[in-house]
């Protein structure tokens, strides 16, 4: 694989409702690196207060940036081929189809990080973009939107970072470094001073309490229009018991577990994962905490099923193509066997 390089080009376009002059910065991917994810911190304490101007990132597919004005400052998240809105970040702008924007104050925090992840389906052939924002100084994430687009399963293979601003500061000043992530999760220096890798975890959202009072709403009109027959509540999370198995040993939340299951969206008809004729083997300590919640202290051979809130589950994540961030999940387990931790 070539070494990445960043190359500064001067643009003579213009950005649609501005007319300012384009500086713009191609971040060339071999052909041969796959990626899922594309990070930028953005030194926005470097622009000029009060002046108009947009600046942020693109993909071959997709378009996140800074919309900054006199009095108001917008985080857009553009998929100009997209087939469908899945989601939207809560108090966001729906624009169009394919068009989602957020006004928030830029000078609370003087960096950002934008994110654009995309998760594809080969066999149904399509795939999902998001675009997320990043609040250093909170520690947290927000969720501008998700995306499908039909017909489409390419990663990312190009990247551009852009400027409309009239300022002194380049494009190497501004955005201070750009990682992407390959399939396998590793990542890739396009453009960093820093020895360790991004660290996207933990990926603490700035709407969580909210979108739990959200997940909370759905579920119990759910349960009142007997849509669901989870209506027991376990530290947030809704289960019921679909057989109860006659043995006596316990699961415990340290063991390995072997377990049957299927997982689909509540409220559709969506599997998005199940097992066949074999069993699966998990660390339980290592899953969604929904599942951990769920499976401690049940017995061996129970076969339960959980309802589990978005924040239990993937939360904003883009976890996978076949399930939007902010889902609430619904998974039917059968346990066979646990082991301890050796």
């Amino acid at each position: 694989m070539k070494k990445c390089m960043l190359f500064l080009i001067l643009g003579l376009h213009f950005i649609s409702g501005y007319g300012q002059q384009v500086v713009s910065a191609n971040l060339p991917i071999s052909t041969n690196t796959k990626l899922t994810s594309l990070i930028t911190t953005v030194k926005t304490s470097l622009l000029d207060q009060g002046k108009k101007g947009q600046l942020g990132m693109t993909t071959s597919q997709s378009k996140l940036y800074f919309n900054l004005g006199k009095k108001k400052t917008s985080i857009v998240f553009e998929v100009p081929n997209a087939s469908s809105l899945l989601t939207s970040g809560i108090k966001t702008r729906v624009i169009s189809k394919n068009s989602v924007a957020w006004d928030f104050d830029a000078k609370k925090e003087s960096q950002y990080k934008l994110y654009i992840a995309n998760a594809s389906d080969s066999a149904q052939n399509f795939m999902v973009y998001s675009g997320y924002i990043y609040f250093p100084e909170l520690n947290k994430w927000k969720l501008i939107a998700s995306f499908k687009i039909k017909e489409s399963n390419e990663t990312i293979s190009t990247a551009t970072t852009f400027n409309t601003f009239s300022t002194a500061s380049t494009l190497d000043d501004i955005f201070i470094d750009c990682w992407g992530q390959r399939e396998n999760g590793s990542w890739l220096k396009i453009k960093s001073t820093a020895v360790q890798n991004p660290m996207l975890q933990p990926f603490s959202d700035i709407d969580s309490t909210e979108q739990s009072q959200i997940d909370n709403r759905l579920i119990q009109k759910a349960i009142q229009n007997k849509e669901t027959d989870a209506t027991q509540i376990k530290e947030g999370l809704y289960y019921t018991l679909m057989k109860t198995s006659s043995r006596t040993e316990v699961v415990h939340m340290t063991d390995t577990v072997s377990i049957y299951y299927k997982g689909y969206i509540m409220g559709t008809d969506i599997i998005f994962d199940q097992t066949s004729n074999e069993t699966r083997t998990f660390p339980l300590g290592r899953l969604i905490r929904g599942w951990q919640i769920g499976l401690n202290n049940t017995t061996i051979g129970d076969k339960i099923k959980l309802l589990i809130p978005s924040g239990l589950a993937y939360g904003i994540r883009t976890r996978s193509p076949k399930i939007p961030p902010n889902s609430i999940l619904v998974f039917e387990i059968e346990t066979v066997d646990a082991k301890p931790k050796k």
